[in-house]
């Protein structure tokens, strides 16, 4: 602990001299609950501290936790913070500091979203909070299908005109990159071995599981001869395979419950998601309220709620679980879309115990359908309960007025202050609950998206992902990657003190020099908007090289060579794909063999968009796709990375950049940052070729097919430093 310790009093001491108070205190009593409670105190305790302070926020008074002892309503640790945005008796101060407040996040948030797993005690909390979500939804059955006209009337305007019909041809199947139910391999799943019985009308086989139709004719059945080795395997409803449901890390409160669809339910699924996505971001009566693909408006709605508080940020509480079946077949029936919806579904699912439940809800996180299904649901019902409100009789004009007053993404919501109550008891009347906690509508604070906002001041936290082991042999590169990355934050938000802490600390850890660079390269270094150390001209290159540590992945054998079949339906959906934004997963997840440093460039323009806008935090949100987090992992990665298996040192290579070019287009870009204030900075950001232009995706779990710790060795990992050429 001395030093998960050490970086929290590091934030402490920034603190004590941006805002010019004493911590003196506060250190002493952090270092002795650290001593006493362990990791649990900075990862459990802390971050309930923060939440009260947002509900103080909100509420316009502040309740201080259990855990903390008071002085009046405040607590006595970080008193200091508090008197700064509260009064002695709890009531919120009118001239209440947003770098305080920022401060306080910060510190008690620091460590809430470690990657490491929950107790088993929690996991199994966890499995039964899935089982009890499951019997609510059975309970609430006749409450979702009793009779609601305006329901039915504006569902039946609304999705009759964006889904029509749809055609089958329009549908191109394809697989996500994360794991699957049936523990195929990437390259392996590519061979179509079972497929649903139900589903074959609508996602027939012979268009689907083979590159061609002579394939498809030598793979049936003729009597009780079969033609070729590559029929399929067509299940009844009672052999359909179930979702698996895992866990994977959150936080220590509790992990997130992913459900993972067996590999031909989700190549269904893919195809759904692709065309769904498309429609609902172009056609009138959706566009400007639901988005998949921009987390920026949202972000941009709650900068400006937090100032001239129109809007209210709505957060749901597991938004994806209780999304109940009947109420997705209630309001997509005068739709083309529901026997796609239906058919792409998984109908039961095992639990981490082994028991087997039948799924009341339509999909969990892990389904590729179970994003775009809940925003087009809550998107229906915010429609009916404004209408409600209104008295105004619905139609499509009427319709796409009031699609201008909703920003959805995900379970996130945007609405008009006006309307948040009578929205809110809508939603839970169909089974939905709203996250109080972090919803947000009276006071001057707005969170949406990974946009924290307080008075119209950028109050997001920087998280860290993996645990600082005191032991430098439990180090491995993904540790010395995620926390060089945390550093560049720190140092790009102006808190330098605790940037060159966390930089002291990685450069001991690995027993090296770690240079600076004011341009971006492969291998391991330290971003400085003044100076590049440890430089050397290369004569024959004619550039600049910088020595840096360095990792180079290799792959696990996934060899599919001798089945032509697979071959062939890898090479007939890669010649399909089209660059477009609705399918950049698939795109990323094409090329698992990345090196690190082999002509790795930054791309210039995506920074800058990082910067202005930000990106989203852990949570699919901070943490890119929002992770409500969740989403992080809905569908494109059912549970994590498994393309990329291994590492290994690298040896020496180069590669060629011009520096002057790069320094150019880079240096504005970053100067341009505020370093507390105004700019969206992203939480997490690794240097990887694969994860420029979406730097959360290593550091969030979501597939990159990076995983460090194989190249880890017992006692200490190995690496090497090498000469690399600054890339522009």
């Amino acid at each position: 602990m001395k030093r998960p310790t050490m970086l929290v009093e590091a934030i402490l001491r920034q603190a004590e001299m941006d805002l010019d108070l004493s911590v003196e205190r506060d250190i002493a009593v952090m270092r002795r609950r650290c001593e006493h409670e362990g990791l649990s105190f900075l990862t459990i305790t802390l971050p309930s501290l923060s939440d009260a302070l947002e509900r103080g926020l909100e509420e316009g008074r502040f309740s201080c936790p259990t855990s903390f002892s008071r002085h009046g309503s405040l607590p006595r640790f970080m008193g200091g913070f508090f008197n700064r945005v509260f009064t002695r008796s709890g009531e919120l101060c009118h001239d209440a500091n947003p770098d305080v407040i920022f401060f306080i996040r910060q510190i008690c948030r620091f460590f809430k979203k470690l990657k490491i797993e929950c107790s088993p005690a929690r996991n199994r909390a966890a499995t039964q909070q899935f089982v009890n979500i499951e019997g609510e939804l059975r309970e609430m059955t006749s409450q979702v299908e009793r009779k609601d006209i305006l329901l039915d009337k504006i569902a039946g305007i609304i999705w009759s005109q964006v889904f029509p019909e749809i055609d089958y041809l329009d549908l191109i199947c394809h697989h996500g990159p994360g794991y699957t139910a049936d523990k195929l391999s990437p390259n392996g799943r590519f061979r179509i071995r079972n497929w649903n019985q139900r589903s074959e009308f609508l996602f027939p086989s012979d268009l689907h599981c083979y590159p061609n139709y002579g394939y498809a004719v030598q793979s049936v059945d003729i009597g009780n001869e079969v033609v070729s080795g590559n029929g399929l395997n067509y299940l009844d409803i009672k052999d359909e395979m179930s979702v698996r449901v895992v866990f994977v890390p959150k936080t220590q409160t509790a992990p997130r419950v992913i459900a993972i669809e067996p590999s031909h339910v989700q190549y269904m699924q893919q195809s759904v998601k692709d065309y769904v996505y498309k429609v609902l971001e172009t056609h009138s009566l959706t566009k400007r309220s639901i988005r998949f693909t921009r987390q920026d408006v949202n972000q941009r709605l709650a900068h400006r709620g937090s100032i001239d508080r129109r809007t209210a940020t709505l957060d749901l509480k597991d938004a994806s679980d209780r999304v109940h079946l009947h109420l997705v077949q209630r309001i997509f029936k005068s739709s083309g879309l529901l026997e796609y919806l239906e058919d792409a579904r998984s109908l039961h699912a095992t639990l981490p115990d082994n028991r087997n439940i039948v799924l009341f809800k339509y999909a969990s996180m892990g389904s590729a359908l179970c994003f775009p299904v809940e925003a087009m649901v809550f998107y229906t019902l915010i429609q009916t309960a404004m209408h409600q409100l209104d008295g105004i009789r619905p139609s499509s004009s009427s319709i796409r007025r009031y699609s201008a007053m909703i920003d959805i993404y995900g379970d996130d919501i945007i609405v008009p202050v006006d309307y948040a109550d009578v929205v809110v008891r809508y939603l839970e009347s169909y089974a939905l609950k709203v996250n109080v906690s972090k919803s947000f509508k009276k006071g001057f604070f707005r969170e949406s998206c990974g946009g924290d906002y307080f008075k119209g001041v950028w109050v997001n936290p920087i998280y860290a992902r993996q645990v600082p082991h005191d032991d430098a042999r439990d180090w491995t590169p993904e540790h010395v990657m995620s926390w060089a990355a945390t550093a560049d934050l720190f140092y790009l938000r102006g808190l330098w003190l605790v940037a060159q802490t966390i930089r002291d600390m990685v450069s001991r850890t690995v027993r090296r020099t770690i240079p600076s660079s004011r341009t971006i390269g492969a291998g391991l270094a330290f971003y400085s908007l003044t100076h590049t150390t440890d430089l050397r001209w290369n004569r024959d290159l004619q550039c600049w090289q910088q020595k840096r540590l360095q990792y180079q992945p290799h792959k696990n054998k996934d060899s599919i060579d001798g089945n032509d079949l697979a071959c062939l339906n890898k090479w007939a959906l890669s010649n399909l794909r089209v660059d477009t934004p609705y399918k950049r997963e698939w795109q990323y997840s094409s090329n698992p063999a990345v090196v690190l440093g082999s002509s790795l460039s930054w791309d210039v323009q995506g920074l800058g968009e990082i910067a202005r806008f930000g990106v989203a935090d852990s949570s699919l949100c901070a943490s890119g796709v929002k992770s409500s987090d969740a989403e992080a992992y809905s569908g494109e990665c059912e549970a994590g990375a498994q393309e990329v298996c291994g590492y290994s040192v690298s040896e020496e290579t180069s590669v060629s950049t011009d520096m002057g070019e790069s320094t150019d287009n880079l240096g504005p870009v970053l100067h341009q940052l505020d370093v507390r204030g105004g700019s969206d900075f992203s939480t997490d950001y690794c240097l990887i070729e694969e994860i420029q232009r979406d730097p959360l995706r290593f550091l969030e779990g979501r597939n990159t097919g990076l995983d460090f710790q194989s190249s880890t060795k017992r006692g200490c990992f190995k690496s090497k430093s090498r000469w690399v050429t600054l890339a522009g």
